[in-house]
């Protein structure tokens, strides 16, 4: 299961720059136009993860096509990413965002020579992506292989995290903790260039310490109502304490937790913990915490029965709101993959649970579902789609709100599939152009 996928990241210690301005930045080709499209003359970007050594591993590379929002619509139209689309630069699988209109593509590479590179595309339509002038690496800052997301500040700013060089600390031959260098990093998407970036060593509290409890990884970063503070999921790994070895049983737990900075000076990291939830807040691959129309936050969780968690506006918890995904909809052992908030109190998760047929491609991978969430009203329902073993989300990156609309790439490993409108209102459901694919292969979003 997708569980196997947050395992504990050991990298090397990072090299902490002096200066802002040591940082690698290029300047060549065009540069970013000042477009203005509406809503529905919006581009649709499918990407498709390229098979490494194994079907369904998206460690190949990643590859992208843009159609219109009428062309995504009809299930007439015909897409091949693989044969007809754009290879984006990343050795592995692509960290893509994109402008709110879709007119703009935005990469940071993961790993390899060009891991940490922050690059722009302007999307013209098919296969067409220019890449636009200026681009920066913070690999000096938050090493090849940095999580990142956008803000939702009109396209301005990027917020890249990672964790690293998690090393144990000794009291008298002792196990006595453990810690990483926690890295968060701010980026002006139009100048393609650093804000600024803070590092912490973030301590749990003692006792979860003690516990062999560490900070992992980073990720999901999101501003609040009132634009000071930025809301970061976090994942906890564990050492065993009398070995010093990996624990990866989950049989000992502590309360899900997010780290708290200052925005926009990424100043004075602090942890809040929720009573409600064990889980890991940091997603995978795509955003985790949404904030809502009642300016509080929602927050996904990864546990075996997932929870949606609510931060206030002041910046804590909300412990009194209780959704348990298993609850909502009689199944157990629910487990979060991606999801989207698409407006109104209404979102869309991909997620799998105990029992779920497993992929004949890998023994450890369950079958994926898509369900339409009531955050208000604590329900959930899933959504009518084709479903089959193969198909499984625990890559998937990109989801499209377009008003009442939300556009997702549905398509099993190795199988072609379809753009599917979910429309976030009225719950319907309505196919769109067909995906084709390859063997090993699979589609991880639309933006």
């Amino acid at each position: 299961m997708k569980k196997q996928f947050l395992k504990l990241l050991m990298l090397g210690a990072v090299a902490i720059a002096t200066t802002i301005t040591s940082c690698s930045k290029k300047s060549e080709g065009p540069t970013e136009p000042e477009e203005n499209l509406g809503d529905s003359d919006r581009w649709i970007t499918v990407a498709g993860a390229l098979m490494g050594t194994k079907a369904g591993d998206g460690n190949q590379g990643t590859m992208v096509y843009s159609v219109s929002v009428k062309d995504a619509k009809d299930p007439s139209k015909v897409i091949n990413v693989y044969d007809d689309g754009f290879r984006v630069r990343s050795n592995r699988t692509a960290r893509l965002q994109s402008s709110t209109n879709g007119s703009i593509l935005f990469n940071i590479a993961y790993g390899g020579v060009d891991g940490g590179e922050f690059s722009k595309y302007q999307v013209k339509g098919g296969s067409i992506y220019p890449e636009l002038s200026d681009k920066v690496n913070i690999a000096s800052y938050a090493t090849a292989t940095p999580r990142w997301l956008k803000l939702f500040d009109g396209d301005q700013t990027g917020v890249a995290v990672n964790v690293s060089g998690v090393t144990i600390t000794q009291n008298n031959g002792v196990y006595a903790y453990a810690r990483g260098t926690s890295t968060v990093l701010s980026l002006d998407l139009k100048a393609a260039s650093i804000k600024t970036y803070e590092q912490y060593k973030i301590a749990l509290p003692a006792a979860e310490e003690a516990q062999g409890f560490y900070i992992g990884r980073l990720d999901g970063p999101t501003l609040n109502k009132a634009g000071n503070k930025l809301i970061i999921g976090v994942s906890q790994s564990k050492y065993n304490p009398a070995t010093g070895a990996a624990d990866n049983t989950g049989t000992v737990k502590i309360p899900a937790k997010s780290l708290i900075v200052d925005y926009p000076t990424l100043k004075n990291p602090t942890l809040i913990s929720s009573t409600v939830s064990t889980g890991n807040t940091n997603g995978y691959r795509n955003f985790n915490l949404y904030l809502a129309e009642d300016g509080n936050i929602y927050q996904a969780t990864q546990e075996s029965g997932s929870h949606i968690l609510k931060i206030n506006q002041n910046n804590e918890y909300d412990n009194s709101y209780v959704f348990n995904l298993d609850a909502a909809l009689g199944v157990k052992g629910s487990y979060i993959e991606s999801w989207t908030y698409a407006g109104n109190g209404i979102a869309y998760a991909m997620y799998t649970h105990d029992g779920a047929a497993t992929s004949a491609f890998d023994s450890g991978q369950q079958q994926s579902f898509i369900a339409r969430i009531n955050l208000n009203t604590k329900t959930a329902q899933q959504v009518a789609l084709p479903y089959e073993p193969d198909l499984y989300f625990f890559q998937y990156q990109g989801w499209v709100v377009n008003g009442d609309e939300v556009f997702v790439a549905v398509t099993p490993v190795g199988k072609e599939g379809n753009i599917y409108i979910l429309n976030s209102r009225t719950g319907t459901v309505t196919k769109g152009a067909k995906l084709l694919n390859k063997t090993g292969n699979h589609y991880i979003g639309v933006y």
